[in-house]
């Protein structure tokens, strides 16, 4: 009997403790660090709105809207010749949000409409962090063929779940990210819906990228599609004449290999289909030093009032 006893005690003191937090004044709202990235956005009233009745909780959501042909561009860069379309919050100033050789944790929560698709074979991208002057990002959450990723530039990433599951919900992003050269953990951890999903264990940052950019980080989110032409030449009803795009803006920084797609202007062309029109919505956007300051769940346990 004793031998049972012990035998149990042993056996219950050996089962993981649950994650518990202590209570910790909430993260910074991430809408006052960014604003529309109106360089590269087409000038639409329905792009984005901040609205009311459909959030994950307080009053208010940012809504987003893409529909056929929304890009724009300045004396740098156009989305509307080099195959892409985009409706973004940016960090601005930079280095408000994340810094090189800190670490910072990301809450926020996103509600796709139960009719949203994909664009696969092109790309849609919900969120991301970059470094000024180099091309690729350090991660992005991407969506494509019924897959939502985490990528990480040209080191590939994580499948987290599948888009037409995602659909029609609020649901609960949570990112652990360190930006230093030599992390003494995991460098990047993505949870879905109180879910780890994602790990990372090298570095994100090398003193390679250091010394070929401007070292400021941004974090940027919203809808960008990038490769929109692969959609169009796949579902396209019509012959189109289109020339064929080989993007080199690839093999600048972050990547050796060069991305093909049917053509770099695909809105100068009538394939007879057009992109289906995507709406996403964010609300409870945070960023923070812990996990306790961005976790939603957390955070509503512990009756903190909502971001917004």
């Amino acid at each position: 009997m004793k031998h049972t006893l012990l035998a149990g005690l042993i056996a219950l003191c050996s089962l993981p403790a649950p994650a518990v937090f202590a209570a910790e004044k909430p993260g910074k709202p991430i809408l006052k660090a960014t604003r529309i990235e109106k360089e590269l956005r087409a000038k639409t009233k329905y792009g984005y709105a901040l609205v009311r009745g459909h959030s994950r909780a307080g009053q208010k959501a940012q809504r987003f809207e893409l529909r056929h042909g929304d890009c724009g561009g300045n004396k740098y860069w156009s989305d509307c010749t080099s195959d892409r379309q985009r409706i973004e919050r940016k960090e601005d100033p930079k280095d408000r949000i994340q810094k090189v050789n800190s670490q910072t944790w990301y809450g926020w929560s996103f509600y796709l409409n139960p009719d949203f698709r994909d664009i696969g074979p092109g790309n849609i991208t919900l969120g991301q962090v970059k470094m000024q002057d180099w091309l690729m990002p350090l991660w992005h959450f991407n969506m494509r063929d019924d897959k939502a990723m985490m990528w990480f530039g040209a080191d590939g990433g994580c499948t987290v779940g599948r888009v037409s599951k995602l659909r029609g919900r609020w649901q609960d992003i949570l990112i652990f990210a360190d930006y230093s050269l030599s992390p003494k953990g995991p460098s990047f951890i993505m949870y879905l819906n109180g879910k780890q999903v994602c790990s990372r264990n090298k570095p994100m940052v090398t003193r390679h990228m250091l010394d070929q950019s401007q070292q400021k980080l941004f974090f940027k989110y919203g809808l960008y599609n990038s490769y929109v032409s692969r959609w169009l030449d796949r579902n396209k009803t019509q012959t189109v004449t289109a020339i064929p795009f080989k993007d080199q803006h690839t093999t600048r920084t972050g990547s050796s290999k060069t991305s093909n797609s049917a053509s770099s202007t695909p809105f100068a062309y009538d394939w007879g289909v057009k992109l289906p029109t995507q709406v996403v919505y964010y609300d409870e956007m945070r960023y923070g030093k812990s996990r306790a300051q961005v976790d939603i769940r957390v955070l509503e346990a512990a009756g903190a009032k909502p971001v917004d």
